[in-house]
C-alpha cells in the first residue's frame, strides 16, 4: 500500500483530534452530571425519606425522577465513552503512527488517559448508586416483612435495622474518604495535564523551527569543548606548582 504524504498524514489526524476533543468535552460533561445525579441519591433527602419509607415497607415500585435521569445518564456515559474508546484507538493512535511526530503520540496517551479517568469516576458514582438500591431493596423487603408480622416486637428486625446505622455511618466515613482522595487526584491531575501540555510546546518549538535541535547540538559541543580546555588549563596549572614547589 502506498505510503500517506506527511501532510496528508498530519491533515487527516488534527480532523481527528478535533473529533476526540469534541467527545472528551461530551464525556467529562456527561460523567459530572451522574455525579451529581448520583450524589443526589445516595446522599439526599429524598433518598434518607426513602430509606426509612423501605424500613416501614411503604415504599412504592415506581421509579423517581432522579432514577430515571441516573438510568439516562449511564446509558449515554457508555455510549459516549465506548465512541471515543473506539475512534482513539482504532483511527487516532494509527493516524499518530503514520505522522511519526512525538508530539502526537503524547495526545493519544493523554486522550486514554481521560478515557481511563471517567471511565473510573464513573464506575465509582454508580456503584455508590447500586449499593444505595441493594439497601432500598433489603429494608423494603424486611419493612414488608415486619407488617405482616402483625407489628410485633421482632428480635431479627431490631438486628438488621442497627446493621443497617452501622454500614450508613462506615459508607458515610468511607465517602469522606473517597472524597478527599478524589480532590487530591483531581489536582494530580490537573497538574500533570500541565506538565504534558508544556511538553506539547516545546516539541511543537522544536518541531516547527528549522535547525533548533542543531543549534542546541552545537550549543552543546561547544559547552563541552569550553569544558575540556578549562580542565586542561587546570590541571597544567595544579602539575606546575607541584613540579615548582618539589622540583
Amino acid at each position: 500500500m502506498a505510503s500517506i504524504p506527511p501532510a496528508d498524514a498530519a491533515a487527516d489526524f488534527d480532523a481527528l483530534r478535533r473529533e476526540a476533543t469534541k467527545l472528551e468535552r461530551q464525556l467529562e460533561e456527561r460523567v459530572a452530571r451522574y455525579q451529581q445525579v448520583a450524589q443526589r441519591l445516595t446522599k439526599g433527602g429524598a433518598s434518607n425519606h426513602g430509606l426509612e419509607s423501605a424500613e416501614a415497607g411503604t415504599a412504592g415500585g415506581g421509579t423517581s425522577v432522579d432514577d430515571e435521569e441516573e438510568s439516562a445518564l449511564a446509558a449515554d456515559v457508555s455510549r459516549v465513552a465506548s465512541t471515543m474508546t473506539d475512534l482513539v484507538e482504532r483511527r487516532l493512535a494509527p493516524a499518530a503512527e503514520r505522522t511519526g511526530k512525538s508530539q502526537h503520540t503524547i495526545l493519544v496517551r493523554r486522550f486514554r488517559e481521560v478515557l481511563f479517568d471517567s471511565k473510573a469516576d464513573f464506575k465509582k458514582a454508580s456503584a455508590s448508586v447500586a449499593r444505595r438500591r441493594e439497601a432500598m431493596e433489603l429494608f423494603h423487603g424486611a419493612g414488608m416483612a415486619g407488617s405482616n408480622s402483625g407489628g410485633n416486637d421482632d428480635p431479627a428486625m431490631e438486628h438488621l435495622l442497627r446493621e443497617r446505622n452501622a454500614i450508613g455511618n462506615s459508607l458515610n466515613a468511607a465517602d469522606s474518604v473517597l472524597g478527599q482522595a478524589e480532590e487530591i487526584r483531581s489536582d494530580l491531575r490537573s497538574q500533570g495535564a500541565s506538565l504534558r501540555g508544556i511538553q506539547g510546546t516545546m516539541l511543537n518549538i522544536a518541531g516547527n523551527v528549522p535547525g533548533l535541535n542543531g543549534l542546541i547540538d552545537s550549543i552543546r559541543k561547544k559547552r563541552n569543548q569550553d569544558d575540556m580546555v578549562v580542565s586542561g588549563v587546570i590541571a597544567f596549572c595544579i602539575l606546575f606548582t607541584i613540579w615548582y614547589i618539589f622540583g
